[in-house]
Order: C-alpha cells, then sequence, then structure tokens
C-alpha cells in the first residue's frame, strides 16, 4: 500500500509541475518574456522593472507636486489680479470725484512749500520742477569733458626701465638712453598723522629780596592743556559744514590723530569760534546790506524739542544766517536798518513779513519757483480750470524770455497784460458753502503781488527764484537730520555764525577750512 501512495503522490505532483510550467510559460509569454528564461533571470528582469516602475512613481509624484505648486501660485495671482482691479476701481472712483473737486489732492513739497520731510509716506522726497529732456544720463556729445590734472608738487619717484633684451631683436638695451615716454601718478596721506604738542614753560626767579618773580602765559593759553587754532577751525568745520556730530567727532579724532578730546571740549572750541568769527560775522552781514539785491528766507530749526527759526539773508557774495525766535517783520529789522534796506530789491516767498511797511524795501521780486509749485498742486486738484495751466505757461515762458536776453520795460509789461487777462478770468469751481476754494486763494494771492512777479525781466541783477536763500539753510535741515535737534540756543547761534563764514568763503572761491584756520590763527595770536 505504501508503494501505490508513493506512486500516486508522485504523479500527481508531476501533474502540479506539469500545470506550473505550463502557467509559468503563460505568465511569460504575456509578460513578454522568453519560455526558456530561468528563475535567476527573471528575477533580475523583474527588479529592474520594479526600478523603473518605482522611478516613473517618484517622476509622477514630482509632477503632482509641481502642478499643485503652480496651482497654489495662480490661485495667489488671481487673488492679486482681482485686488488690483478693485484699487483701479477704488482710484477711479476718486479720479471722478477728483474731476468733481470732492476730493483734495494731497499736498507734497512738489506742489506746495510743505519741506520734503512732510511728504505722505510714498511720495518721493526729492522731485524737479524741470521737463525731462529725453536725453541718455552721463555725458552729451559736443560738451568738452575732463579728468583730474596730475600735481606739479611730488615727494618722489619711481622709474620703470624695460627689460634687458629687446623682444623684437633679441639686442641688449642701453639703459643709460632711456627717457621718460609716460608719466602716472598715486596720490596718498603719509601715516602715522600725529598731533604736535608744544609746551609753555612758566619761568620764575627768585630776587635777592626774596620776592619770587613769575613770567606770564600767553592769553589763550589759559589751561592745563588746550587746542591750537589748527584744531578748532577742523571742529568747527567738520561740526558746521559736513554735519558730524559730537561723539561721532571725538571718534574720529581719537582714531586717525590719537587725540582724547571729549564732546565737552568740542562744544567750548565751537562757542570759541563764534566770539572769534564775532568781526567776520558783522562784516558778512554788511555786505548782504550793501548789496543792490538779496534773497531772503527762513526754515524752522528744533531746538530741545520747540520749534525757533534759521533765517538766511543772501547775495552774490555773502551769505548772513541767524537765530531768532520769532518769524515776524521784526527779525528783518533787527538785523537790518531802514537805510540799509532802503535801495535794495529783494527776492523772497509771499511771506507777509517781507511785505510789512516798516521794513521799507525798495523793491520786491516774488519767487516764481513757489508760484510753480503751488500752480502744480492746483492745476491736479482742479483739472476742469486751466487757468492754473495757463499761468504755469505764462511764468515759464517769461523765464525763458530772460534765458534768451530778451529783458526790458516792454516785455514786462506784456507779460504783466496776459497776468491781468488770467486774474479777470471767471472761476469754473465753487463751493458750495460759498467759501474761497485753495485756487481762488492763490489767484487772491498772486493778484496782491502782481506788480512784484515779473521784476527780473527789467533788472538783470534780480534772479527770478529764491532758490539762492533756500540752499543756504538746506546744510542745515541735513544737520538737524543727523543730529535730530540742536541742544540749546547757543548751539544754533554757533552753527548761525560759523555757517555765515564758510558759506561766504565758498561763494568767494576760497578754502572754508584754510579761512577758519586763519581767524583763529589772528585772534589766538
Amino acid at each position: 500500500m505504501g508503494r501505490d501512495f508513493n506512486t500516486g503522490l508522485g504523479k500527481s505532483l508531476e501533474a502540479d509541475r506539469v500545470k506550473l510550467t505550463r502557467r509559468r510559460k503563460r505568465l511569460l509569454r504575456d509578460m513578454g518574456l522568453s519560455e526558456e528564461l530561468d528563475s535567476t533571470e527573471l528575477a533580475e528582469r523583474l527588479h529592474a522593472q520594479v526600478k523603473v516602475i518605482r522611478g516613473l512613481s517618484r517622476t509622477i509624484e514630482e509632477k503632482d507636486g509641481e502642478i499643485a505648486r503652480m496651482d497654489f501660485i495662480l490661485s495667489v495671482r488671481d487673488k492679486e489680479i482681482a485686488a488690483k482691479d478693485a484699487k483701479i476701481v477704488e482710484l477711479e472712483a476718486k479720479l471722478s470725484a477728483i474731476g468733481h473737486g470732492k476730493v483734495p489732492i494731497p499736498k507734497t513739497s512738489a506742489n506746495s512749500s510743505i519741506p520734503p520731510s512732510k511728504n505722505p509716506i510714498g511720495v518721493p522726497h526729492t522731485q524737479s520742477l524741470r521737463k525731462p529732456s529725453g536725453r541718455k544720463t552721463g555725458g552729451q556729445k559736443g560738451h568738452q569733458g575732463s579728468t583730474r590734472l596730475q600735481a606739479e608738487n611730488v615727494t618722489g619717484a619711481e622709474r620703470w626701465y624695460p627689460a634687458a633684451i629687446c623682444p623684437e631683436c633679441g639686442k641688449p638695451l642701453d639703459m643709460d638712453t632711456a627717457t621718460v615716454c609716460a608719466k602716472r601718478q598715486v596720490v596718498d596721506i603719509p601715516l602715522p598723522i600725529a598731533a604736535e604738542v608744544f609746551d609753555h614753560l612758566q619761568m620764575q626767579v627768585k630776587c635777592s629780596c626774596g620776592h619770587c618773580c613769575k613770567g606770564r602765559f600767553p592769553e589763550n593759553v589759559n589751561a592745563p592743556v588746550s587746542y591750537g587754532p589748527n584744531i578748532m577751525a577742523m571742529t568747527s568745520y567738520l561740526s558746521t559744514y559736513q554735519n558730524v556730530p559730537f561723539k561721532r567727532l571725538t571718534h574720529l579724532y581719537e582714531t586717525i590723530f590719537g587725540l582724547h578730546i571729549s564732546e565737552g571740549s568740542v562744544s567750548n572750541m565751537l562757542n570759541a569760534m563764534r566770539k572769534l568769527s564775532k568781526t567776520p560775522y558783522e562784516m558778512i552781514r554788511q555786505k548782504v546790506a550793501a548789496g543792490k539785491v538779496a534773497g531772503a528766507d527762513e526754515s524752522g530749526v528744533n531746538v530741545s524739542g520747540r520749534n525757533n527759526w534759521l533765517w538766511a539773508f543772501q547775495n552774490a557774495v555773502a551769505t548772513f544766517l541767524a537765530f531768532d525766535k520769532s518769524r515776524s517783520h521784526e527779525v528783518v529789522n533787527k538785523h537790518f536798518s531802514k537805510e540799509e534796506l532802503s535801495g535794495m530789491v529783494w527776492v523772497t516767498d509771499r511771506l507777509p513779513a517781507y511785505f510789512m511797511g516798516d521794513v521799507g524795501m525798495e523793491d520786491h521780486q516774488v519767487c516764481i519757483a513757489h508760484l510753480l509749485r503751488n500752480l502744480t498742486y492746483t492745476m491736479r486738484a482742479f483739472p476742469d480750470d486751466a487757468w492754473s495751466l495757463d499761468l504755469l505757461d505764462l511764468l515759464r515762458d517769461s523765464v525763458h524770455q530772460r534765458n534768451q536776453g530778451n529783458m526790458g520795460v516792454e516785455v514786462r509789461t506784456k507779460m504783466e497784460e496776459r497776468l491781468d487777462e488770467l486774474l479777470a478770468r471767471p472761476p469754473v469751481y465753487k463751493n458750495d458753502d460759498g467759501k474761497e476754494t485753495e485756487l481762488d486763494k492763490l489767484k487772491k494771492g498772486i493778484a496782491k503781488h502782481r506788480d512784484h512777479i515779473f521784476t527780473f525781466l527789467v533788472n538783470p541783477d534780480v534772479p527770478p527764484t529764491n532758490n539762492d536763500s533756500e540752499k543756504a539753510l538746506r546744510p542745515a535741515k541735513t544737520k538737524l537730520k543727523v543730529s535730530g535737534c540742536f541742544r540749546s540756543e547757543t548751539g544754533v547761534e554757533n552753527y548761525a555764525t560759523v555757517a555765515s563764514v564758510i558759506q561766504t568763503a565758498v561763494k568767494n572761491g576760497q578754502n572754508p577750512f584754510e579761512v577758519l584756520r586763519v581767524i583763529a590763527t589772528l585772534a589766538l595770536t
């Protein structure tokens, strides 16, 4: 029985093996493989296909991720586009409201007389009223270029000879016949820059009577350690003209010159320079008073958190800065007498202080640049009224006539006639409450100063703008931005005095540091 069982089991296993072989061949055919493929090769083929499938799966996953990221980016862009569309609708509504005079245009330094520091967020602080020329930036064709000239006084020279053998023919060169064919210079400052210390020794002699006689120090040598005129001039120049704060100034002296100077010493030197410059400061005032034309302007300065005023009175050869707590006409009378002002033409803005009867100026020139900024504002705020644009063209035409040399009473008369026609034109905008619009106020102000708008067309010494006075005050605003404020009234007075000396020196082509050094040297010797 056992033999029959084994025989039947063997036949069954053989039948199963045949079935598996047939099934295996069918699967291999379905897979596109050879029926004679053994198990090892089949395993390698399957392993390779698994790798390919896994790579395809990763690629598909990466593609799906990219598609998801693109969908997210597109959704964000759709939101941005929707937000921009809403903004466009909002701006169109505002423009429509502006066209009907319902929404005011914000005032900036480009369209009114407010300072750039008061510009709304997003408005550039530097804007020009000039029309773009369309030219590329940089040097223009036909303009003569310039380069730095080489110095004549040199401290040394080094000669650079060619190789001893001629690279062309191979013959040796005679260096004794060498000549200079080109010259280049390197400019540098030798180090260390060391301060000089000079001892003043007080000598004493004991008399036979027992009395001890001592020598006297010079008047300016009144402390154990004091500073000479060069350091005083440099301190005044760096603090006033280069706007270096006290702490940075002391650090500069320590790192560059090895001098340990306290902030209190810097303050004392500035106080001393103001006192030493008293005579030149008065001479500058007299130069302004002696001129036939002068510009004047004023600007607020922060002194320990309180607003005060820095005034500028200047002409072509002098700049006189003065500090005062007031902005009234009394400041003008405080510094200049009626006799000094009687024969002078003043270029100013339309501040009432300059047009008071007791000031006594002979004639005025209203700053055209101020009017252009005002008209730029009213032109945008009241677009349906062409009055602002027409007056803008008139003022620009008048300046163009001046630049072309067309001056005289006839030209001024024609310009004033055109101005009168504009002033007589009826307004387009009217407030519902009956109050004056800003355009009406501007017309009224221009009509009030009608006789002082075209003075520059008959007097060649009178400029059409008051830009020089604004330039005189601009460094003070830069200093305030750096330091925040002046700590005391004495500090502003120091600045006004020293800055007057420096700006006057610059106008006359002088070295401002050398001028301060000469003032300090003459006063301390």
